[in-house]
């Protein structure tokens, strides 16, 4: 019997498409070697799977017999053979014990013929046959036991194995809904569930990136924040076609979202599943970024479906101004500009104490210049000053407990603001003393491999 829902299975006949599906052979019929192939637009004409809405002209093509032409019920079947031809034997099937080219059949290779036979006993013959004999037999026994391995591994013809549903799975074969109304519900009923291969199942064509797209992360995005109030109301609908809104609630505010629903073979399919939430300015791979738990990796941004999300770190020095983020609907894109990278709680204190540490060493800069004390002396004209004996006695050192400091996501940089300042006193070669003031405003910093870098000086 056909199932329409497997217009690919061998094992089916063939079926033309419905005259003018969107999904049919380009218009004129499939093209010659040469010519522009199935599902790319000739001159003027639609693509492959262009929606378009209200009827379409019938088009010449596959399934249309001209006069005289092509009869498709004298073929034989997929992967049956013509008439007084001999059978086709399927790739890795079993020998029929005695068939033409099985083992101890007419035309056998010989590399399946039986072993020669040993001496006979009491005589000195050669061991060399018995050997050679033995090697045989393992090898025969080998080749059957990859034969057979390879049979139960690979679908016999005209039923192809599916694969289960993972993350790298890129092609949806669901079996779609009835109508294009009905797609949208189940649609919604699927994500209440937290049931993500039921969406998929929604889906006959390419199928987002499904990282973030697991039933756990799924759940969880539900739970957080989900979605009520829903009515769909049809907006365009044609053969091939249709438009339908889906107006709901979801973090406390109404949503309207478009849904495009296409038709082919008799079931509806839904264009898009999962919204985009861009990542890119987290810098997702040096702070570790995590969704609902996932490590984000090097990428700018990731695939989701509508629900509440939240944003965590496998770093223990970054974290994020909000950690909670609700993508609320398809139609736009969602993003997360107005999230910025910061230091964890346990960063900002070795921030801190970093600065307090850089600070304390100035007390004896051992220099008229040192940037990352913020100190700059002049000598006086006609006087040395002998650096050794230069000591500051810093104040301000508390505005670094309220220091509260910015962190370029760019470069993972950190800045922070400080009013400390310097009293100095210094001597000259010739035993004179003099004092001198200096500050120190701003402090720059980055975590090594070693601890924190601290500077008054900018990088």
């Amino acid at each position: 019997m056909s199932d329409s829902n497997r217009p690919n299975d061998p094992g089916q006949p063939n079926q033309p498409p419905s005259a003018g599906s969107p999904y049919g052979p380009p218009p004129g019929g499939y093209a010659a070697p040469g010519q522009p192939g199935y599902g790319q637009p000739s001159h003027g004409q639609p693509g492959y799977g262009q929606p378009g809405y209200g009827a379409q002209s019938p088009q010449s093509g596959y399934g249309q017999s001209p006069q005289g032409g092509y009869d498709p019920s004298s073929a034989p079947g997929f992967g049956q053979p013509p008439a007084s031809q001999p059978g086709y034997q399927a790739p890795g099937a079993q020998f029929a014990s005695g068939a033409p080219g099985a083992p101890g059949g007419p035309g056998a290779p010989t590399g399946w013929t039986a072993p020669p036979p040993p001496p006979a006993p009491g005589k000195a013959g050669n061991k060399m046959p018995l050997i050679i004999g033995g090697a045989a037999i393992v090898v025969i026994a080998l080749v059957v036991g990859l034969m057979q391995l390879g049979n139960r591994n690979t679908g016999t013809t005209g039923t192809p194995t599916t694969a289960s549903p993972s993350a790298s799975a890129s092609t949806g074969t669901g079996v779609g809904a009835g109508s294009a109304g009905e797609t949208v519900q189940k649609y919604f009923d699927a994500l209440a569930a937290g049931d993500p291969d039921a969406i998929f199942g929604l889906v006959r064509g390419d199928l987002p990136d499904r990282t973030f797209l697991t039933r756990e992360v799924m759940a969880a995005a539900v739970q957080a924040n989900p979605i009520t109030n829903l009515k769909l109301t049809e907006l365009k609908s044609s053969n091939y076609s249709a438009e339908i809104e889906a107006e709901y609630t979801i973090n406390d505010r109404t949503q309207r979202q478009k849904f495009y629903v296409s038709a082919r073979d008799g079931r509806w399919y839904l264009t898009t599943i999962a919204a985009r939430l861009y990542v890119k300015g987290l810098s997702p791979a040096d702070t570790g970024l995590t969704v609902n738990g996932i490590q984000v990796g090097d990428v700018d941004s990731i695939e989701v479906f509508p629900g509440g999300y939240t944003l965590g770190s496998t770093s223990d020095t970054f974290g994020f101004s909000k950690t909670k983020v609700v993508v609320e609907s398809l139609g736009s894109s969602s993003d997360v500009y107005d999230i910025k990278v910061q230091l964890s709680d346990a960063a900002l204190q070795d921030f801190r104490a970093a600065t307090k540490k850089l600070v304390d060493s100035c007390k004896k800069p051992g220099a008229l210049k040192k940037p990352d004390c913020g100190i700059n002396f002049r000598q006086p004209s006609g006087v040395t000053i002998k650096a050794s004996t230069i000591a500051c006695t810093p104040s301000g050192v508390n505005s670094i407990d309220r220091m509260k400091p910015t962190l370029n996501a760019s470069d993972l940089t950190v800045r922070g603001s400080i009013s400390v300042s310097y009293r100095c006193t210094m001597k000259s070669t010739k035993g004179a003393s003099y004092r001198g003031v200096g500050g120190l405003y701003s402090v720059y910093g980055q975590k090594t491999e070693t601890g924190w870098k601290v500077s008054g000086q900018r990088p």
